[in-house]
């Protein structure tokens, strides 16, 4: 009889300004799914971005067998993003980005031209939304999620339309990427069912 195979592990990368409280209703979904979730935390604030993506990396390899899928919201993304420019991790999955700016950020630029600004994102953010955001992820087993809700203070910081408040779809545009939109917030979209579902069906391998 052949022993059975690790059940896949997903780890969640919270946004700036958060702790990854945020992304327990996501991670208790993908839970009841059979998914292994394990919720990486950093501190988006002080941090750079290359520390960010070492401990992620580091956070990556303590999780054992099985296939390792990675999901990051926001900043969440470029941390993973700067972490596979050196290169794939063990029994890589697959990657699922919600409202990532990865082609850069309108607002994180707005915010980056003055002192007050640069003080409020950080120089992880600044880093990583502006001066020297990190290689595209194109060619890899990648969803992308973004929303069309535009309530959050992009509005005010002239964000392209359509935008989820924070973030232009045109920016999260990852080349060759399967992507979805939906009609959810910067912050809704982690308790959005539509979204968890499409998750769910990508990282099971229901999704093409």
């Amino acid at each position: 009889m052949e022993p059975k195979s690790s059940p896949a592990t997903v780890i969640l990368v919270h946004g700036l300004w958060m702790n990854g409280l945020e992304l327990r209703w996501l991670g208790s979904r993908l839970e009841r799914c059979g998914l292994n979730v394990r919720y990486f935390r950093y501190c988006t604030w002080r941090s750079s971005l290359a520390a960010a993506a070492q401990e992620l990396r580091s956070f990556a390899g303590r999780q054992g067998g099985g296939r390792l899928h990675l999901l990051g919201h926001s900043l969440g993304g470029i941390v993973i993003a700067k972490m596979l420019e050196q290169g794939a991790l063990a029994n890589q999955g697959r990657i699922v980005l919600l409202g990532s700016p990865q082609q850069g950020s309108g607002a994180a630029l707005a915010l980056e031209r003055c002192r007050a600004g640069r003080f409020i994102l950080g120089p992880l953010a600044c880093e990583g939304l502006v001066r020297s955001r990190p290689a595209s992820l194109a060619g890899r087993e990648l969803l992308v999620v973004a929303g069309t809700l535009s309530f959050g203070f992009g509005r005010f910081l002239g964000v392209a339309v359509p935008n989820d408040g924070t973030v232009a779809v045109v920016e999260t545009q990852v080349p060759g990427a399967h992507q979805i939109l939906v009609r959810a917030s910067h912050m809704g979209m982690l308790f959005s069912k539509a979204v968890a579902d499409a998750v769910r069906g990508f990282l099971l391998g229901d999704a093409e």
